[in-house]
């Protein structure tokens, strides 16, 4: 019956285009459709903070959550003429959230569409002060023509490198587990994380058409805490258990309690056109209600949709959401989504704006686990992404199982050390994301959160986006050292790896690996110049003193970097002077 009344209100628009969606709809006579009441949190909103505004209406519709009965819009415009619509939300009030960003004087017109037609707007002006804000995050060729497009930067135009992991369980209960998570967080100096919100917090719990609020403020808790901690995280839309049911190869997942599932089956979701009409209205629900925060670092429309009953439709499906998001986000948060372990997703890669892998069982081989080895299977997964598309490219998740009781096979946090410096070196926008739990997996270590402010040091000083680096080839004098570094014009960095152990069903500590000594490094890819060098002990997370090299380029030649004595691995960073 839904879908008979949509087609019916298609064909009344094709009537007439000279009348508006909501014209189109029989009225009800003797109505009139207005906005009654305008409430602003504040007259003078700081740069890249929230204003929110509710609403009174006199409007004529039986389901605030269904668009094709009744819709909020608004119109920003910026000082410089710039115009956003952004889309208004039921939460047992009408809302609208919004992020400015441009200082000085701003205009809106709220508008309402009803069964009865559309409302005369309401306009209005605040002001938008200065804040030390640097907004949300994107490309870094959408703030900047000059930036790199494998990057991400602020709106603002500073440098952002991700350096966080995946914890997507870690909120379940309360805001005891939202601040424990973030002081996990600030102690490894972490800039983001990965969350499943339907997990636990379902909107969708019990109906798709009916939302259910309470899990939704909680949702809203989390991502102005987030903002408050000057954090970010990745928001899943669909996490693959909300999309399977116990036909599938997985088993059973949660789909019992996706409200979707009393409108179609769990394969019917993905192709009908009654249920994609409604998943409508969630997305922009969801862009409505979360998408102002510059804390949502992207949208992960679904993870490992290999997970899900989409099959044969998953490239289709994907695409549709990816764009929908893409097309009604006013912020443009940058999307990305996976298939599950160690597959490459070429597809998939083409369609969204950050593309990701997931690695597991690469990370193993005759049920060893590669604990040295694993640098150089993060760093070719990285290089494929890189090669593939001109994007932002991560890590969205991986790890191992280690299940021996030997602390002397505790293959964390060398195998974590290995992936994320290897992960840099190789051209990743962020730190490869850490698979985290409280069953199997474990949670991230005191030594893992001391590894990851190391690396968080380290990249703090690289505004990659701005120096648009190009991956660098590489070579050794010595036979069991390998390196993976990018530069540009201004600079760049290079992780080296003595991978001498690399293959052994071992542990072995550092105070044990050899040291090396007159290792000399051959570069192809700088520009003729002359260079300061910045060693980085990438284990005590300290600099060491630097030195200036002059690489003066001819053809076929290369510019050599004689390092200093290192164990296991050292990093530098390379400045053109």
């Amino acid at each position: 019956m839904r879908l008979l009344g949509l087609i019916l209100s298609m064909l009344l628009v094709a009537c007439n285009d000279a009348k508006t969606d909501a014209e189109s709809v029989i009225p009800r006579p003797n109505k009139v459709t207005e906005i009654t009441s305008v409430q602003l949190n504040t007259a003078n909103v700081p740069k890249y903070k929230k204003l929110e505004i509710q609403l009174e209406l006199n409007a004529h519709y039986d389901n605030p959550y269904d668009q094709q009965e009744v819709r909020v819009e608004v119109t920003f415009t910026a000082p410089n003429g710039v115009i956003s619509l952004v889309s208004g939300y039921w939460d047992g009030n009408w809302k609208v959230r919004f992020t400015p960003s441009q200082v000085g004087q701003w205009q809106y017109a709220i508008t309402v569409v009803d069964f009865n037609g559309l409302s005369e707007p309401h306009s209005d002006i605040f002001t938008v002060s200065t804040s030390n804000e640097p907004g949300w995050l994107l490309p870094g060729n959408q703030i900047d023509s000059t930036y790199s497009s494998r990057y991400l930067a602020h709106h603002d135009g500073s440098p952002f490198y991700g350096v966080g992991h995946g914890d997507v369980f870690s909120i379940f209960s309360g805001a005891f587990d939202v601040e424990d998570l973030f002081l996990n967080m600030h102690q490894a100096k972490e800039n983001y994380f990965l969350w499943w919100p339907q997990f636990y917090f379902s909107p969708l719990v019990n109906n798709y058409d009916n939302y259910n609020l309470f899990n939704a403020e909680v949702i809203d808790s989390v991502v102005q805490r987030t903002a408050d901690e000057g954090l970010f995280l990745i928001f899943t839309i669909w996490d693959h258990s909300q999309l399977r049911d116990s036909s599938h190869a997985w088993a059973d997942g949660r789909w019992w309690r996706n409200g979707f599932k009393n409108l179609v089956s769990a394969d019917e979701f993905f192709i009908s056109e009654e249920a994609w009409a409604w998943q409508e209205n969630f997305y922009r629900y969801i862009i409505a209600r979360w998408g102002y925060s510059p804390s949502i670092a992207m949208w992960q429309t679904v993870s490992e949709i290999d997970g899900t009953n989409a099959y044969e439709n998953s490239n289709t499906w994907h695409e549709r959401i990816n764009n929908y998001f893409i097309e009604n986000d006013p912020y443009r948060h940058p999307t990305t989504a996976s298939l599950s372990g160690d597959i490459k997703w070429d597809q998939g890669h083409q369609v969204m704006d950050i593309p990701q892998v997931h690695i597991y069982a690469d990370l193993q081989a005759n049920n060893s686990i590669l604990t040295v080895n694993t640098a150089k299977v993060i760093a070719q997964y990285t290089q494929a992404m890189w090669t593939l598309v001109d994007k932002p490219n991560w890590i969205g998740e991986f790890g191992v199982i280690d299940n021996s009781n030997d602390e002397e096979q505790n293959y964390y946090p060398e195998l974590f050390h290995n992936a994320i410096w290897a992960a840099l070196g190789a051209g990743a926008a962020m730190t490869p994301a850490e698979w985290n739990d409280f069953e199997t997996w474990g949670i991230m270590t005191d030594e893992m959160k001391q590894h990851m402010s190391h690396l968080s040091d380290f990249v703090s000083l690289l505004p990659l986006a701005a120096w648009d680096p190009s991956p660098l080839e590489i070579e050794s004098t010595h036979d069991s050292i390998r390196a993976w570094g990018l530069a540009g014009e201004q600079g760049g960095l290079v992780w080296v790896q003595d991978y001498s152990l690399a293959g052994l069903n071992t542990v072995v500590t550092l105070a044990d690996k050899e040291i090396r000594t007159n290792v000399s490094l051959e570069i192809s890819g700088l520009s003729t110049g002359h260079y300061r060098i910045y060693p980085y002990n990438t284990w005590l997370g300290q600099f060491e003193s630097s030195f200036d090299i002059e690489c003066e380029i001819q053809a076929d030649s290369l510019c050599k970097i004689q390092l200093p004595a290192f164990t296991a691995d050292i990093a530098f960073r390379l400045e053109r002077r």
